[in-house]
């Protein structure tokens, strides 16, 4: 049985370990065995259509969105542009892969891939397990925001993907915002050829840092982003502060900033692609036709000025007309990096042209830019946000990240169940007691539960056990008074073990109680978010 909560905007990290692995340090490739029956897209088909490479991000989204999984996000670290991520088989993957691990694959979502396969998607699920590097996994569904002033020029994008306008607040314009509408609730501020103003737009600097939202603008929307500064109150006192997200300089300086778009010439193709084993950069073949419209086609920092040394620049025209004239450069058609250079701040882009819709290689190519940049940005901000959560009296009881598990951070034992059995032991209620008692005082938090068996027994019991402890768990926390509709889960079987304790490997029994355990994954329900779980 599984337990999905519908209807809700979540913010949610399914936290889970499918394999054993070398090493694991934040969106660093590191290698994983991905078992058997899992199942990988290949986004790396040519020619390059709607179909075959913008369609998986619509796939993706649905599950991130829908069920509770966790996708592997497979990059090979050592690959030049459009090399080789790995093979199976005869077939080459290429420009990154999005892999379901088979711990995740229940029948609803075998129909979906069914179902993303009749729209053209293409994978294949493997035969045998498989060492594969993976960059990072992705456990949320990114919400975008689309800017109120000129947010249209973006939904094509989310179309061709199959993204549901849920996501982005819909094809009706009043429901999109402005920048100082944005909270914890909005991971992406899609900003379009806008015309932004320091006193419209100067919440971007604060969300950006306090929020971890993440910001994309398109055409001159960068460079004038770059220029805004002016005075703000904080903590009482006055400061000026400028919303130079990728460039280096002083608030206010005269050479902080880049140059306006109108002071400046056209780009001049072909560009040079950078950084091939970078998440943003997995795209098959070149953008440079794509982004060669609208008013601002190249941004240069200003003369006396440089990006900011963790601005990663994907792709540069080493021909700009203007390096050395005007700027030292070097001139980017597209970068993007954490704001203001700070990895606990969200993530920024800029993309060069106006408008870069369209089915021909070269605009999917853009396309694909845009929303692998979108889903590790929401990554990057689901480990990042800290919620601080309080007693009544105002104290601090302790922090953890969307995504934590519940009972760890409130340092409880892990809750253990006895072999073969799915019935709560005295020690274990008294710990679901805490756990119900926090949820019934937060009633913004929801809770995904996790439950795991050790390796005996057949896999596909052992799968059926851990369902029915999920299930005992749940009536648990719901006969204590949490809402039935707060809580999801799944049983994982064997799947995840937090060690080497597999099927013929001899253990101690100490060893395979580990295994027997139940997690519960923070997220939030942002349709009644209040602001009283304090960032």
């Amino acid at each position: 049985m599984v337990f999905t909560l519908p209807g809700l905007r979540l913010i949610l990290i399914l936290f889970a370990v499918n394999s054993l692995f070398s090493f694991s340090v934040h969106s660093q490739t590191r290698t994983e065995i991905i078992a058997k029956d899992s199942y990988a897209i290949n986004l790396g088909i040519t020619p390059q259509t709607n179909s075959n490479a913008l369609k998986p991000y619509g796939f993706i989204y649905k599950l991130l969105a829908e069920y509770p999984v966790a996708i592997k996000w497979v990059i090979n670290p050592e690959k030049e542009k459009d090399g080789v991520d790995f093979r199976l088989e005869e077939e080459d993957f290429r420009s990154g892969s999005f892999v379901i691990p088979v711990s995740y694959i229940s029948e609803d979502i075998r129909s979906e891939i069914k179902s993303w396969e009749e729209k053209g998607m293409v994978g294949n699920y493997l035969d045998k397990e498989k060492a594969l590097p993976v960059f990072t996994d992705l456990s949320v569904a990114p919400k975008w925001t689309l800017d109120k002033q000129n947010g249209n020029i973006a939904l094509t994008y989310f179309r061709a993907a199959g993204i549901p306008g849920s996501a982005h607040g819909g094809y009706d314009p009043d429901n999109w915002k402005t920048p100082e509408e944005l909270g914890v609730c909005d991971d992406i501020f899609v900003m379009p050829h806008a015309e932004p103003k320091f006193d419209t737009h100067k919440n971007l600097y604060f969300w950006n840092k306090n929020f971890k939202g993440a910001i994309w603008a398109g055409c001159h929307a960068g460079s004038q982003l770059e220029n805004l500064y002016g005075n703000v109150i904080q903590e009482r006192d006055t400061t000026m502060i400028q919303l130079n997200f990728l460039s280096e300089g002083a608030a206010g300086a005269r050479t902080t900033g880049l140059i306006p778009f109108y002071e400046h010439r056209f780009a001049t193709p072909p560009y040079q692609h950078q950084l091939p084993s970078d998440p943003v950069s997995q795209y098959l073949g070149r953008s440079d036709k794509a982004l060669i419209n609208g008013s601002e086609r190249i941004f240069y920092p200003k003369k006396a000025n440089v990006w900011r040394a963790s601005s990663k620049m994907i792709i540069i025209d080493p021909t700009a007309p203007d390096v050395p004239s005007l700027s030292n450069g070097p001139g980017s058609v597209m970068l993007y990096g954490n704001g203001f250079g700070n990895e606990k701040n969200g993530l920024v882009m800029y993309q060069a042209s106006h408008d870069f819709s369209g089915d021909s290689p070269e605009n999917i190519a853009a396309i694909r830019a845009f929303f692998n940049w979108s889903f590790y940005a929401t990554e990057v901000k689901r480990e990042e946000n800290i919620i601080q959560f309080q007693n009544s009296g105002g104290d601090k009881i302790f922090a953890a990240r969307v995504g934590d598990d519940l009972a760890k951070m409130l340092k409880l034992d892990p809750i253990i169940f006895d072999l073969d059995k799915a019935e709560i032991k005295p020690q274990a209620a008294k710990q679901l007691d805490e756990i119900a008692a926090y949820m019934i005082e937060y009633p913004e938090l929801l809770i995904d539960i996790r439950s795991h068996t050790d390796s005996r027994a057949d896999d596909t019991y052992n799968v059926k056990l851990s369902q029915n402890r999920v299930q005992v768990t749940r009536e648990y926390l719901v006969n204590m008074g949490v809402s039935e509709d707060r809580i999801s889960g799944r049983g994982y079987g064997e799947t995840e073990l937090v060690n080497n304790c597999r099927n013929g490997i001899p253990c101690s029994e100490a060893s395979h109680e580990k295994n027997r355990r139940s997690e519960f994954i923070l997220s939030i329900n942002c349709d009644i978010y209040t602001g009283n779980l304090k960032l």
